[in-house]
């Protein structure tokens, strides 16, 4: 094929890939505008578990195969994993503010991707000034049978300084 041939093909296929998009965003049919009031009802409930440290209440939003992959560590597989890592974590720390900003949802049938940024104010269980972290996060929805979502993946990233060779 040629050069030209190639081009044809390829702007073919990011035209129907922008219409796709374009289908399912907001407003583009009860369907969707159904499963994003869907995907945000779970992602608040959700995030306002994490802020007020209620693990029973976050892990009803939790996938089993989640996976789950913290700033500096390795991945977390599984909700048994994750519920032992957010023990860990809790042991350590309480979320005293969660605040997202930029936020971006994406729907498609039975998934939704969500992607901003976030300020996380966590006081130490052990006492001292809390600890304030910025950065950005992506989490992947899923529908499960009987139209719930749970979140199977999630990332973040801090945008501060990684820490120096004392600080480790």
């Amino acid at each position: 094929m040629s050069r030209r041939g190639h081009i044809a093909v390829l702007s073919v296929a990011l035209l129907c890939a922008f219409a796709g998009a374009r289908a399912q965003s907001p407003g583009a049919g009860a369907s969707v505008s159904a499963t994003r009031q869907a995907v945000e009802a779970a992602t608040t409930a959700f995030h306002q578990a994490l802020r007020t440290n209620n693990a029973e209440g976050l892990f009803s939003y939790v996938a089993d195969g989640v996976v789950v992959m913290p700033p500096g560590e390795a991945p977390v597989r599984g909700i048994a994993a994750m519920r032992t890592w957010y023990a860990g974590f809790l042991s350590q720390f309480r979320t005293s503010s969660l605040t997202l900003t930029e936020r971006e949802v994406f729907t498609g049938k039975d998934w939704a991707v969500e992607v901003g940024a976030y300020e996380w104010a966590l006081k130490p269980v052990a006492g001292g000034e809390p600890v304030i972290d910025r950065g950005h996060y992506m989490q992947v929805w899923k529908s499960q049978p009987g139209g719930r979502w749970r979140f199977a993946r999630e990332i973040w990233n801090s945008s501060g300084p990684p820490p120096t060779t004392q600080e480790k």
